[in-house]
């Protein structure tokens, strides 16, 4: 009898967790199809990124469970998300101009499979780890400093650990990983001012965006 009250109960936490459960397995599963290796399984992850942000916009503001009430899932107004893909895109640009300027690449990509992955689904996972939990973490960290100065060394420490993630990656250059430092900062900087990694996620796929064009169209 007690186990099947346990189990009763544990359904019962499951299913008042859908929403955060729905979130999770869609973006690892659209991550995983798009970056996949398979042509025959990137439809499939098309499919499930659109699943993903259907869900995902459906729960901004709800997400309470699961550890997602520290990633910061909240809702920003379109005032705010239109200047934050302004923002987005300004810095891809300025990134291609610094770029172009020192004779570097901003990077390669196959397929559209890979486009998609760097403009949806990745940026989500990467502003909810980085400026979600790693920010949230920090912030708490130093919260014994005055609000500025924890605010401006969790900014710039998380920063750092987003820079040095991107550094594992062949190929990346001295030079992309300070311009990633300083979109780091830039995203932190939008999380903080809007409560939010909504906002870092849509300036973090606009900026992603304005790479992809670059690689796919060979702009230099």
């Amino acid at each position: 009898m007690q186990l099947q009250n346990a189990a009763t109960t544990a359904m019962k936490e499951l299913a008042s967790c859908k929403a955060e459960l729905l979130f999770w397995i869609l973006l690892l599963m659209a991550l995983r199809a798009l970056g996949s290796g398979r042509p025959s399984v990137h439809i499939a992850g098309l499919v499930e990124t659109v699943l993903f942000l259907w869900v995902s916009s459906a729960s901004i503001g709800k997400l309470r469970n699961l550890g997602l009430e520290f990633a910061y899932w909240n809702a920003v107004n379109a005032r705010v998300a239109i200047a934050c893909i302004t923002v987005g895109l300004f810095a891809g640009a300025m990134v291609v101009v610094v770029a172009a300027f020192l004779q570097q690449s901003v990077g390669t990509l196959a397929g559209w499979s890979k486009a998609v992955l760097v403009v949806v689904p990745g940026p989500v996972l990467e502003e909810v780890i980085f400026r979600g939990y790693l920010l949230t973490a920090a912030l708490r960290l130093a919260k014994r400093l005055s609000d500025r100065t924890a605010r401006a060394i969790s900014v710039l420490s998380v920063a750092l650990l987003f820079s040095i993630a991107h550094r594992a990656t062949a190929g990346t250059t001295a030079a992309q990983v300070s311009c990633i430092a300083l979109t780091g900062c830039l995203y932190g900087g939008l999380r903080i001012k809007y409560q939010s990694t909504l906002a870092p996620a849509l300036a973090h796929g606009a900026y992603n965006f304005v790479i992809v064009v670059c690689c796919l169209t060979k702009f230099f």
